[in-house]
């Protein structure tokens, strides 16, 4: 039996299974970027290069227990902060396994 969701919200917030983290928000990813590199939040710029990419792909993974299999389309789309947010509540808001 699949564990119960939470219902979207009145401006479409994908549904999320009882028990996993949010898709991390913009805050939360400045957050994981800001880590590579010790950085400070404020020194993360928009444009996101392969290497943070990379590690933000995997915090993202470390954090919510699963891969994610991630098509070259669907990477090119997380080249910037706004766009990496938008894709992670996509994929994430997907069952694992899908």
């Amino acid at each position: 039996m699949d564990a119960p969701v939470a219902a979207a919200g009145s401006l479409g917030v994908p549904r999320q299974r009882a028990g996993e983290p949010a898709a991390p928000d913009r805050a939360a990813v400045v957050a994981m970027l800001a880590g590579y590199g010790e950085r400070s939040p404020e020194q993360v710029r928009e444009r996101i290069d392969s290497l943070e990419l990379a590690w933000l792909v995997h915090q993202v993974e470390q954090r919510h227990g699963r891969m994610l299999d991630l098509d070259d389309d669907v990477l090119m789309r997380m080249t910037t902060v706004t766009g990496a947010v938008e894709v992670l509540a996509e994929v994430l808001a997907e069952p694992a396994g899908d």
